[in-house]
């Protein structure tokens, strides 16, 4: 995990941004948080959070509004259970104030699946069959899946580089991994299809940077999709 990267990271932003000292102290918080558990995504109370900081519970709530309201982080409470953050990795470093002024109002809002920093494949979703029901599998033979395809005119941008250039980079990084390649390639063409914006829906102006915050957290990803080997016990036999 990139704790230091993500502190000196964080005080970059907060020195263009001046986010406040509350914000700062809850911030710090939970990036500890983070490294502590190892995760960037981790679920922690209220209750628990007011005590470490000494902070009233009214102010948490407001403090952890103005962080999302800022893309640092997300979050989503359920009553009776700790709340569910996750840190924000490629955030920019610069925000205008009339976009923070909007972002400050709709995290008052309840949370949007849109909002949600989990980016999923582009899939195809076909009704469930109920059994004895005559509904035939093909509807259209015409209609092929495509995945992900990219067809943004923002490609030819001379800002944005090729996808070559994007994974040749990814292979200069220390967390890079050869599985992630296919992981790579997604995020390059969610990127492209976003019109060269984050998951949070931002302009991204340092793609390196994004990247390079991003890719451990792919990684993170991958490794806890591989399956488990089963303990085989062998079993003892004698020879007569």
């Amino acid at each position: 995990m990139y704790y230091l990267e993500l502190i000196q990271r964080f005080w970059q932003f907060n020195k263009e941004n001046q986010v406040g000292s509350t914000a700062i102290s809850m911030y710090l918080y939970l990036l500890k948080t983070s490294n502590d558990t190892n995760r960037y995504d981790f679920n922690i109370s209220d209750v628990e959070i007011s005590k470490q900081l000494g902070l009233t519970r009214k102010t948490v709530k407001s403090t952890k509004e103005k962080l999302r309201s800022l893309g640092l982080i997300q979050y989503q409470t359920k009553n009776g259970s700790p709340g569910s953050y996750r840190l924000i990795l490629d955030y920019p470093l610069l925000i205008t104030h009339s976009k923070a002024s909007e972002k400050q109002r709709k995290g008052r809002e309840t949370i949007s699946p849109k909002t949600e920093q989990l980016e999923i494949p582009l899939q195809i979703v076909l009704p469930i069959q109920e059994a004895g029901e005559n509904i035939p599998k093909i509807v259209n033979q015409n209609i092929k899946p495509q995945f992900l395809k990219v067809s943004s005119p923002i490609s030819d941008d001379k800002r944005i580089p090729t996808i070559e250039e994007f994974i040749k980079y990814a292979q200069t990084l220390e967390s890079y991994d050869s599985q992630l390649d296919f992981s790579i390639k997604e995020k390059y063409e969610n990127w492209i299809n976003n019109n060269w914006k984050n998951s949070s829906d931002r302009p991204i102006t340092n793609w390196k940077s994004s990247l390079k915050s991003t890719l451990p957290f792919m990684k993170s990803a991958t490794i806890n999709t591989i399956p488990s080997i089963p303990n085989i016990k062998r079993t003892k036999f004698s020879i007569d």
